[in-house]
C-alpha cells in the first residue's frame, strides 16, 4: 500500500470561488453569505478546488482511503449555525470560471459533508472521486465546497474562510487529500 498526500494546486486558473446565485468569481477560498454588500441579500458564495493527481504520480490501483480535509478554516459570523452544514460535492471541469455558478454537481458522484460546526472536523471520505478519476485516466479531483442554505437573509456575514496567510489568496496545501492506494 502507498500513501499520498495531494493538496489543493492552489492555481486561480483551477481553484476559486463563485456566487450561487449569479455569475462571478474570485480567487479567495469562502464558503457562505454576504461576502460582498453589493451582493443580493442572501446570495453565497462556494468554493472550488482541484487536485492535481498526476503531479503526484498516484498508481493505478484500489483506492482503500481518499480523506479530503483541511487544517485551515476560519470563520467570520455563524455560518454553521444559520447556513447549515459544509458539504463537499464532486465536480468536473476543465477550468475554473465564472460560469461554474449554476453547474451540477457529477451525476452519482461523491456527495459528503465536510463540517458541521466551525470546531470542525474539516473532513469526509473522497475515495470513490479518487477511484473514479484514476480507473478514468483522469488527472484531477475537483471539489465544490458550500453550505446547505445560500444564506440567511439577515444581512450579516456568515463565511468559512480558507487560507494560510491571507484570505483573499489561495495557495496550494490549503486543502489536502490523503490518499491509499494498493497496487493492482
Amino acid at each position: 500500500m502507498s500513501t499520498f498526500t495531494v493538496p489543493n494546486v492552489g492555481n486561480p486558473e483551477l481553484e476559486g470561488h463563485t456566487p450561487r446565485g449569479f455569475q462571478g468569481m474570485g480567487t479567495g477560498l469562502f464558503a457562505g453569505d454576504n461576502l460582498n454588500p453589493n451582493f443580493p441579500e442572501g446570495d453565497g458564495v462556494q468554493l472550488f478546488l482541484t487536485f492535481d493527481l498526476a503531479a503526484m504520480s498516484v498508481p493505478p490501483g484500489t483506492v482503500t482511503r481518499a480523506e479530503l480535509r483541511t487544517t485551515h478554516a476560519d470563520v467570520s459570523g455563524q455560518p454553521y449555525a444559520t447556513l447549515g452544514s459544509l458539504r463537499a460535492a464532486e465536480m468536473r471541469f476543465d477550468a475554473f470560471s465564472s460560469s461554474l455558478w449554476d453547474q451540477a454537481p457529477e451525476p452519482a458522484g461523491v456527495d459528503c459533508e465536510f463540517a458541521s460546526s466551525e470546531a470542525g472536523p474539516f473532513a469526509c471520505d473522497f475515495a470513490a472521486a479518487v477511484q473514479r478519476s484514476i480507473d478514468e485516466g483522469r488527472p484531477y479531483v475537483q471539489v465544490r465546497i458550500r453550505f446547505d442554505e445560500p444564506g440567511d437573509g439577515d444581512g450579516q456575514q456568515d463565511l468559512a474562510l480558507f487560507f494560510i496567510t491571507d484570505s483573499n489568496t489561495n495557495e496550494p496545501g490549503i486543502f489536502e487529500l490523503v490518499v491509499d492506494v494498493s497496487p493492482e
